[in-house]
């Protein structure tokens, strides 16, 4: 694509509010700094941030008139340490801008700097969202569109940094993009007892190791081999001590599909097995799903309308359609709910994994991201 005489004067300062929000990173719903940040270089443009009337970090802001289009920005970051090799790197120990967001909040700021000094007219409004809490359960979507700024929006778009795609490219799934994440936790209750007679009571630890491994024997015997699913643990505690079994073992996992079906049906087989295991066992087990978020399944009309802008530009050789659907889970699932979108993949370049210490991605990242949306929301 030609180079955007308004992207290339805005970039700098892009590239500036990038790297002060990597080097000082907030976790979930703590991002009091960087909303202030935001906030700061918005009024400095001339622009009204609006923060959130329920939530005490985060907001959004318009630019425009007309038909109301969404970006969602997210803005929190990971209690992750990152390499001290990094040239740009966090000031904040064991907290790191490790999925992106620090770009992410760059593009949304970008898209309305770019807007406001476009010679021509808007014919839409665009509002840019800057969410806390992407990384966190409850998340913050689910909050943000309880706050009733999401009526009457035509289409709502999200993309996300990705270190597998090379720079210059994008990507996105047609339908399904990424996997619903349900929450597990299960409870196993006994008497407890000394580990020198457990023949006398009910062992935990070794139920709980039995139950781990027969769950996924169970699923794959009950479940269409058609139906894609994840179920792992994250999370095991028993005991306080090493010669005492334990009262009370906790297994902690998530669920991740793209049907609430197939999720409702696993949820149903999970609660049946610790049936029988209570029933073999005798001890109490306890089922609970605490939290949901819905998959991310992008408008197929707003997927077309991607891959005719960019055979128009020339560009198609730029856009991978990608084979399979993500089974990472993100809480852009709940704007889905609110009005049609899409959710596509920026190429990071760079070099390490999302959510690791070692990821450094290539900052022209912003400088393409920018060309793609600043050409496809006026079209949408």
């Amino acid at each position: 694509m030609k180079k955007d005489p308004i992207i290339q004067s805005i970039l700098p300062e892009l590239i500036d509010i990038r790297r002060k929000i990597h080097q000082n990173p907030e976790l979930s719903w703590q991002e009091f700094k960087t909303t202030e940040l935001i906030k700061t270089v918005l009024e400095g443009w001339g622009l009204n941030f609006q923060p959130f009337k329920t939530l005490k970090t985060g907001g959004y802001c318009d630019v425009g008139e007309g038909k109301t289009l969404v970006y969602r920005s997210d803005i929190d970051a990971l209690p992750v340490m990152e390499d001290l090799d990094h040239a740009i790197r966090s000031q904040n120990k064991y907290i790191m801008h490790a999925c992106g967001h620090d770009f992410h909040t760059a593009i949304g700021l970008g898209l309305l700097r770019y807007f406001q000094l476009s010679p021509v007219k808007n014919v839409f409004k665009l509002r840019v969202v800057f969410q806390p809490a992407e990384e966190a359960y409850p998340t913050g979507a689910d909050s943000v569109i309880k706050e009733d700024i999401l009526e009457n929006v035509k289409t709502i778009l999200a993309a996300h940094v990705h270190c597998e795609i090379p720079i210059g490219k994008i990507g996105f799934s047609r339908g399904a993009s990424n996997a619903s994440s349900t929450s597990v936790q299960i409870t196993f209750k006994g008497p407890g007892g000394h580990t020198s007679r457990p023949q006398e009571t009910i062992d935990l630890i070794p139920i709980t190791a039995t139950f781990i491994y027969q769950i996924q024997k169970f699923l794959k015997e009950h479940i269409n081999q058609n139906e894609i699913f994840v179920l792992a643990f994250g999370e095991i505690h028993g005991g306080n001590a090493h010669n005492v079994i334990p009262q009370v073992v906790t297994l902690k996992g998530t669920l991740r599909t793209f049907s609430p079906q197939t999720s409702e049906r696993i949820s149903e087989l999970i609660r049946n097995l610790a049936c029988q295991f209570e029933n073999e066992k005798k001890c109490k087990i306890t089922v609970e799903f605490p939290t949901n978020c819905p998959p991310v399944i992008n408008n197929l009309k707003l997927c077309d309308q991607m891959i005719e802008f960019m055979r128009k530009n020339s560009t198609l050789d730029q856009l991978i359609i990608l084979p399979k659907p993500s089974m990472g889970a993100d809480d852009f699932s709940y704007y889905l709910t609110k009005a049609p979108g899409l959710y596509f993949y920026i190429g990071g370049g760079g070099k390490g994994k999302l959510h690791s210490g070692e990821l450094e991605l290539d900052e022209s990242l912003l400088e393409v991201a920018l060309n793609y949306l600043t050409g496809f929301i006026p079209i949408i």
